[in-house]
């Protein structure tokens, strides 16, 4: 399956919270939809291109004490994400 449809996945059906790259890889490649596990450098280059202009998906969220990036789903990822047929990512 591609992978930021699994990304999106994760982040629509878990909508308003945020999560860190680490969190959202450990959990798309514990489900089981992948063909190959991600990296986290493939989780943060599909997380850039949701958030881009194109798509504006997902939107990140730092946290300006720790300087940890969350990302969370967009009101335009999560009508994606219905369009997609609300895949969920266990």
């Amino acid at each position: 399956m591609n992978l930021r449809k699994v990304i999106l996945a994760f982040l629509a059906a878990r909508y308003p919270a945020a999560y860190n790259i680490g969190t959202i890889q450990a959990r798309i490649n514990r489900c089981g939809l992948l063909d190959v596990s991600a990296t986290a450098e493939q989780v943060r280059a599909d997380l850039v291109i949701l958030a881009s202009e194109k798509f504006k998906y997902v939107d990140l969220n730092p946290d300006h004490v720790t300087g940890t990036i969350y990302w969370s789903v967009t009101d335009a990822g999560l009508k994606q994400w219905h369009l997609d047929g609300a895949l969920l990512v266990e």
